[in-house]
């Protein structure tokens, strides 16, 4: 069996950006932990968040990595973890 699918009206699309969802949140003083917030929709979202005032953790398997991708954004702390340990 399967429900239907039908729009909610939230205004957004295919096309809005996670900075378009979060425009007009203030997140200061809060703290978001963003799993694989070093790459795609990831980085995009860690973006956004700090953008809107957060405070971001983003675990990192590829410290380096994660590291590079991030570097020079504000606000976004990074520490190593290994989903797999």
């Amino acid at each position: 069996m399967t429900t239907p699918q039908h729009k909610i009206g939230s205004g957004f699309g295919a096309r809005s950006t996670a900075a378009d969802v979060l425009r007009g949140i203030d997140l200061t003083g809060k703290l978001a932990v963003v799993t694989g917030g070093y790459s795609g929709l990831g980085l995009e979202t860690t973006r956004a968040l700090v953008g809107a005032g957060a405070q971001v953790v983003v675990p990192a398997r590829r410290r380096a990595t994660a590291e590079e991708a991030l570097g020079g954004i504000d606000g976004v702390g990074i520490d190593e973890l290994d989903l797999a340990d």
